[in-house]
């Protein structure tokens, strides 16, 4: 029996699903076609301006478009999947910083670069997949969307000050974030990252807020790094950790 595919079957169904934005292998599989009669259905829908399609295989109702387009986390991890918020755009979600970015920081496992959707800008970062976990699921309103869980926020950060506001904002954030956090989640986050320089700077600015860092000291660096990587490689000396806190009182 031929299904029916009508527009008005099509709006009324995705609606009674809550689906505002969905992707053509979603559609596919709400609806039950093949690929070839998703795409030709969807281009017959998007002619009928009833959809509209933000990049390619990913469509929001038109009835919806101002909501979708509003939510700048949802839209950004609808952009690339799987994917999550994090670094500075992390930061700001846990409520650890008052500053926010003027771009969506997304990471991902395939993509790189900057996009945009209306008046939303987008930086995708590419991270390995050793990297990539971590994440949970938070609600805003109608809007599920994938988010760094509260100490991989603060683990992706210490690997990427750039991508997070710089090392003077992330160490303020993890001040904030400290009462809260899972110690051994986060111990165990920052050595899973693999990199002894971010151990070296978690554990250095723990000890320094009063918490227990020792069982992360074996996988800090042998070398003394910079707490601040964009800053100049003067300052103190910490041999514990074998760090050179250019940051002053950050």
């Amino acid at each position: 029996m031929k299904k029916n595919l009508s527009t008005t079957y099509i709006i009324r169904r995705l609606r009674a699903l809550g689906a505002s934005a969905f992707s053509t292998r979603e559609f596919q599989d709400l609806f039950g076609v093949r690929p070839e009669e998703a795409y030709r259905v969807l281009h017959r829908l998007a002619g009928a301006d009833a959809v509209r399609r933000i990049r390619q295989g990913l469509y929001v109702l038109v009835a919806h478009d101002d909501e979708v387009l509003g939510h700048s986390l949802y839209l950004g991890t609808r952009l690339v999947e799987p994917s999550y918020v994090a670094f500075w755009s992390a930061l700001h979600f846990r409520g650890w910083t008052e500053q926010a970015p003027r771009v969506v920081f997304i990471a991902n496992r395939r993509r790189s670069g900057t996009r945009a959707v209306g008046a939303h800008r987008f930086r995708l970062v590419r991270v390995s997949p050793r990297r990539f976990f971590g994440y949970e699921e938070a609600r805003e309103g109608p809007f599920a969307f994938p988010v760094a869980e509260p100490e991989k926020a603060i683990v992706d950060a210490l690997c990427a000050p750039g991508l997070s506001g710089g090392a003077g904002l992330v160490a303020s954030a993890l001040g904030e974030a400290l009462p809260s956090l899972d110690l051994e989640r986060l111990l165990e986050y920052g050595t899973r990252m693999g990199s002894r320089t971010l151990c070296s700077r978690l554990g250095y600015l723990l000890e320094r807020s009063g918490a227990a860092a020792e069982p992360i000291r074996e996988a800090a660096s042998a070398a003394y790094v910079k707490l601040d990587p964009a800053g100049p490689r003067a300052g103190r000396f910490v041999a514990r950790w074998r760090i050179i806190d250019n940051l002053g009182g950050a």
